[in-house]
Parts: C-alpha cells; structure tokens; sequence
C-alpha cells in the first residue's frame, strides 16, 4: 500500500501519540512520511526547515470564534508562537514559530475551548468557509451557520471521506453577496430565491479552483432544498474521492476538475450517491452576483433590531497576540461576545447595541483597529509569504503594509479596488480574481537575484467573472507603488464616468497596460 493509503489508516489518537512522541524527540526525529502525516493534523514545517520550527493551522468552521477561544490562541501566540496570528482566506489562524516540545501544550489547549486543528489539509476536506455575517445580516437568503456545523461533524474525521485529494475546498453560504467567492471551490454551495415559492433554495457549482491553472466551477443546474445540502454536499464530495481514488497520481488535483462536458455525467453520479433525482431548474446557470465591492466593511444594522455588527480591516491578515486578546475583551465588554474571522483576512464583531457603538468605536480607534478602511485596505490580501513558506519566492505581509501605506498618501479612488499579494505562482492569496493580483517571482538586476512581482489585472467574478490577465511586466518589489500609482492615475484620469477598474483593464491591451504600470520617463 502507498503512503496515502497508510495515511488513510491514521487517525486522531495515533497521531496524538506520535505528537507527545515528537516533543520529546525534537525535530530532528520527523522524517519526510511523518511531516505529511502532520499537516493532516495542521503542523507544517515552515521556512527555514533547517531551524526546527512549525506553522500550526487552526481550524475554524464557518469562521465563529467565541471569546474564549480567541483568548485561547492569543495565549498559544504569546507562549508558543512570539505573538503572531496570521487570517486565513479559508476563515483559519496560524500560529508560527512553534517548537514540536509545544505540540502537546497547543492540541490540549485548543481541544479544552472546542478548537481543533485537524482536517485542515491532507485528503480530507479544508475548512469550510462561510459569510461571517451569516444569521446577521440583514439582506442574507438563508442561515447557513447550522448547515456548515453539520458538513464539518460529517466530514472531519470520517474515514468515509479520506482519500480526498489535496485538500478539497468547500464554500456554503447564505449571503445575498456571495462574499465567500462559491465560484472559485472545488465544492460552492450557495443560495439563490426560487422564483416559484420566493424561498430560499440552493444551487452547487463544482470543480472551481485557483493554483498554477485557475478555473471558475461549473453550475450543476440543479436546486437542493435547505434540508438536502448535507447530503447533497456529502454526495458530491464522495464523488471526488471516488475519482481521486482511481487515479494513478493519487493525490494530484486534476480529478477536481469539470468540464462542461462532464456536468450532466458528474451530476448522475451525486444522484446515484443519493439515491434519488435532483431537481432540474430552466437557467442552466444561476445569475451572476452583480456587486463587485463583496466585503462586509465597516459598521452595519443587523436583522435584529438595535443590534449592529463592526468588520475591522487587519491588513494582510496578521494580529499580535495582544491585540487578539483585547477584542476577546472588547467583544464581551460592548456586545454579546461574538467574533467572525473573514475570508478577507478580517475580523468582525457582532451584537453590539445601538448605545455602545460610540464607546467601541473610540475605544478601537485608540487601539489602531480600523473599522474604515480606505480604498485600498478595503480588501487588501496576501498570502503567507517567504517569511515562512517554504514555496514563496517573496515577502508579502509587510510588503502589503507599505504598499497600502504609501497608495494611500499617493491617491485616492472612489472606489475600492481588490489587491492580492501572493509569494508564488500557487495563488493562496487568489490573486488571479483581483482587480491587482501581484505573483512573486524574482528577477535578475546587475548579476544580484532580486524580489520582483508578475502584475495579472482585471481579475473578478460574478458579472465580471473573469481571470486576471498577465500583462507582460515584472515589477521589482521596491517599485510596486510607483507602479501602481501610475496605473490607478491613468485610471481616475481617463476612465470613461463611473467606469469600473475592471471594465477600464478590459478596453485596454496588454501593452497599454503595461506602458501605465511602467514610470514615465
């Protein structure tokens, strides 16, 4: 039997044994088979291997997070981490720095409040991502918080569902934004209003995903009543392992793939899966979302009367340990003490009263939090970057924090524009659906390897569903704003009215593109 196939014989309380085995040991004692085995219960090797520290991925189902558990982590951060806390686009934490002596201490810990860090990679399911305003939300379709918790019990740990290949990426949401971006997953779930009843129904597209080759998904034309996606969803998962598991590259991500071709063949097999038919629907595609600004900003009214929720801008997704903690406290001091982790890499706030707005707003802006964002910190992204990944070729998370920076005191624009900065070509910080998506990669100034970035422009989805386009230009790092300045002022200058960014790249051809992103001379 392969390693997969072991892998798949592995499970919790044999990996906790070997966990308590390698804090004794040290890093030292890790082979290359037991590292794979780790990452299936969220301990990565990060960069430099050769200095024995870990990355500690924690899962957080649909994105809800309790006081005590963020208290939790800002501790694990502090005593294990040096007091960094790293937002994934999939709604996790991450940990850095961590020594295997404290793999115990963490598990424990985080099991104590109902936290885990298993099922976050691996052939098993990734963490499942949902809106982190869903039950809030005013204008949501349905409530899919209750649903997500039900997938997640199903699939975490469930011998049924191994051997899924490379981390198969599931997004449920209710949202009437589509904020959580269903058309980029492998599994997209989401709801749409059934134009017969005017209740709330479900839709799937499937085989969506980004990487080195980026593909929408395709829709399965199908409706599922709320009651159904559970198991439709656990239907369509099972056909991927299946298909996983007879192909020869086990583990590989092609077998993810749709081809439009393949939909009513694909769709046969859910129905075998189930045992029964699902319900055919006229439009063989459900209309595209038409907002381009899909993020939860700022301070808005719940469904709840009197009661708001507050979405707070971390750039590039990293927060110290103290700062955590003092949300934690804050959270529980102005409002019920909910807190949602964001697929931005943000954090929100819900349940505060009308009446404490004011105090937690001030109170937050003493802290630093920036609850209004500018145009540009908006939806700012960047994946983990060189600092620690052992696949990047680039810094990303400071470089995104000077880079906001110095756009904001360059120009300003009406509208906010999505930028991702992503240390390689495998797109964890999604750049190819950004307006800006920045790739890393390194080029050569006077016989000296230097930090530079592929520009890819236009990217969106929805009614501007589309992959951004490599213009031909590779910027050095310590030149990316300038570049960008240049670009965003031919833009404000010549738009044609309220033209969007993405629709001004679409009029414009590669070379014109990359004669704005270029200085003048």
């Amino acid at each position: 039997m392969n390693n997969a196939g072991q892998h798949h014989r592995d499970n919790v309380a044999d990996i906790l044994t070997e966990i308590e085995s390698f804090a004794r040991l040290g890093s030292d004692a890790i082979s290359l088979d037991d590292q794979a085995r780790l990452r299936r219960y969220g301990f990565y090797t990060q960069r430099p291997v050769e200095d024995g520290f870990f990355m500690v991925r924690i899962r957080i189902p649909g994105g809800d997070i309790s006081p005590a558990q963020v208290e939790t982590i800002a501790d694990l951060a502090d005593h294990h981490g040096r007091g960094v806390v790293d937002i994934t686009v999939r709604q996790n934490m991450q940990l850095h720095w961590v020594r295997t002596q404290g793999f115990p201490d963490i598990v424990d810990r985080l099991s104590a409040v109902g936290l885990s860090t298993t099922e976050v990679c691996g052939d098993t399911a990734r963490n499942i991502v949902n809106c982190p305003v869903a039950g809030v939300d005013e204008r949501e379709l349905y409530d899919t918080t209750g649903i997500i918790s039900e997938i997640s019990a199903l699939l975490a740990g469930n011998p049924q569902f191994y051997g899924l290949p490379r981390k198969l990426k599931i997004t449920l949401t209710g949202c009437h934004l589509l904020c959580v971006y269903p058309e980029i997953s492998d599994i997209g779930i989401f709801a749409v209003r059934d134009k017969r009843s005017s209740k709330p129904v479900f839709r799937a597209r499937v085989g969506g995903g980004l990487s080195t080759s980026p593909r929408f998904g395709r829709d399965l034309g199908v409706l599922i009543q709320p009651r159904d996606v559970v198991e439709a969803c656990a239907a369509i998962s099972s056909v991927f392992r299946d298909r996983a598991l007879g192909q020869a590259d086990y583990g590989d991500h092609p077998c993810f793939t749709v081809a439009e071709s393949d939909v009513d063949d694909f769709r046969g097999l859910v129905e075998t899966k189930l045992g029964w038919a699902l319900e055919r629907t006229d439009a063989t595609e459900a209309g595209p979302a038409a907002n381009r600004d899909r993020s939860h900003s700022g301070i808005h009214r719940q469904k709840t009367g009197g009661l708001y929720y507050i979405s707070l801008s971390i750039l590039a997704g990293r927060i110290s340990g103290s700062d955590l903690r003092l949300l934690a406290h804050l959270a529980m001091q102005y409002g019920g003490g909910r807190i949602r982790t964001t697929n931005s890499q943000n954090i929100i706030l819900l349940d505060i009263p009308e009446e404490n707005l004011a105090g937690l707003s001030g109170d937050l802006k003493l802290a630093g939090f920036d609850y209004e964002p500018s145009w540009v910190r908006r939806e700012m992204l960047a994946c983990t970057g060189i600092q620690f990944c052992k696949l990047a070729l680039t810094e990303t998370k400071n470089r995104v924090a000077l880079l906001g920076r110095e756009l904001e005191e360059q120009i300003d624009l009406d509208e906010p524009i999505r930028i991702s900065v992503t240390g390689c070509p495998n797109s964890c910080g999604q750049h190819h659906i950004c307006d800006v998506g920045l790739e890393g990669s390194l080029t050569t100034v006077d016989g000296i390897k230097r930090e530079a970035f592929q520009v890819f422009l236009g990217g969106g989805v929805g009614s501007y569903e589309s992959f951004g386009r490599r213009v031909g230009v590779r910027v050095p790092a310590d030149h990316l704003a300038e570049a960008l300045t240049g670009l965003f002022t031919r833009y404000k200058t010549f738009r044609n009215q309220r033209e969007s960014f993405q629709d001004f790249c679409r009029r414009h051809s590669d070379a014109d593109l990359a004669g704005f992103l270029r200085p003048a001379t």
